[in-house]
């Protein structure tokens, strides 16, 4: 049995989801083999895998192209869009002739859109595994350029090649919704207490934390001075963001779990991403959220933050200039929503992957 599972590059809420499921595979099963084929950073993805597992970096999508975190540039993204088109027809073939001699036996993609193609091609079933596709994010962009409308149209052609498609919570319109199997959310929860975590800090229980998140596109022109003026308050990022702020420290990649630090925040400061968004409302966290630009998904998981956890939204000036406290103040404050959402989509994804690969 093997397994060819490939990930979108764009942002990190994909991988992280993905390599969750491929880690339940792998306690289910350890005689499947699997190889993985992204463009998302390897060491993000080392974190998360063992070296047995080999990483083979080709971009078969691109998202869209963003400045950071919350700007989208629909220029670049249609440039690049036209010339993953362009190199199509050699893509296909190529991965087709690949997937035949590797002895590959079941094809998943969150959410490239050509292997499912491909593995059509080749004869091998496929399985998508997102809340979105592709094309209908492109569909969503035909305004600005009405050059997206045959674009999203050759990507929904070869969505329809999969086998099924598994579809997580917060979801857009996909196409052939005869072959949609839903699943639960997907999501990595805190496996080490959030006093365990305050304590390796050297946090003070009076003192508040807030973890700062902006994947993996960052986020550029942000003035964090301002967070200064509350010492009640510690903010946390991975990233190399408000230097000389007192309260503001950079933690190292790696140097604590991701979802450890998301349960132990009182609030994670962010935009609306899949991955993100999942995590907070597993590990019941509030969030302060800014809007990431005209992004087709963004309603979806707004929709769901509302639903399921404590959240307020701040403007984009607003968070650049660290004008937080108010709603920061007014967020916990707020009730815990009565709504809940099972989040053991991991491991029904990887109980389907296995099945499929058995059948």
């Amino acid at each position: 049995m093997k397994l060819r599972y490939y990930i979108t590059g764009h942002g990190l809420g994909h991988v992280s989801r993905s390599c969750l499921i491929l880690q339940h595979l792998r306690e289910f099963c350890l005689q499947v083999v699997i190889e993985v084929c992204t463009t998302a950073p390897p060491w993000f993805l080392r974190q998360q895998l063992p070296s047995t597992v080999p990483i083979r970096s080709l971009s078969f999508d691109l998202g869209v192209i963003q400045r950071d975190s919350l700007d989208i540039d629909a220029d670049q993204t249609l440039w690049a869009c036209q010339s993953l088109l362009a190199e199509r027809t050699d893509l296909l073939r190529q991965e087709r002739d690949d997937l035949l001699a590797s002895g590959v036996t079941l094809v998943a993609a969150d959410i490239p859109a050509v292997p499912l193609r491909a593995a059509h091609d080749a004869g091998i079933p496929a399985l998508g595994i997102a809340n979105f596709t592709w094309d209908w994010i492109y569909a969503g962009m035909v305004k600005q350029h009405p050059e997206f409308t045959e674009i999203a149209k050759v990507f929904r052609e070869d969505y329809s090649c999969a086998t099924a498609m598994l579809r997580l919570p917060f979801h857009g319109v996909f196409p052939h919704p005869e072959m949609v199997h839903e699943l639960p959310l997907v999501a990595r929860c805190a496996e080490t207490s959030p006093d365990v975590i305050r304590s390796r800090l050297g946090v003070d229980e009076e003192v508040r934390l807030g973890l700062i998140s902006f994947g993996g596109f960052g986020l550029d022109k942000i003035n964090l001075a301002p967070l200064a003026r509350r010492k009640d308050w510690l903010f946390l990022s991975e990233r190399a963001i408000g230097a000389g702020v007192d309260n503001v420290r950079q933690l190292a990649v790696g140097e604590f779990a991701y979802p450890d630090l998301v349960a132990a925040a009182d609030v994670v400061i962010t935009k609306p991403g899949y991955g993100i968004i999942s995590e907070c409302i597993a590990n019941k966290t509030a969030v302060l959220y800014t809007s990431r630009g005209d992004f087709r998904e963004e309603p979806l998981l707004i929709e769901g933050l509302e639903r399921y956890a404590r959240s307020l939204f701040i403007e984009n000036e607003d968070l650049r200039q660290g004008a937080w406290f108010p709603l920061l103040d007014q967020l916990l404050t707020l009730p815990v929503p009565e709504g809940s959402l099972a989040t053991n989509g991991a491991k029904v994804t990887a109980q389907f992957l296995l099945e499929s690969l058995e059948g």
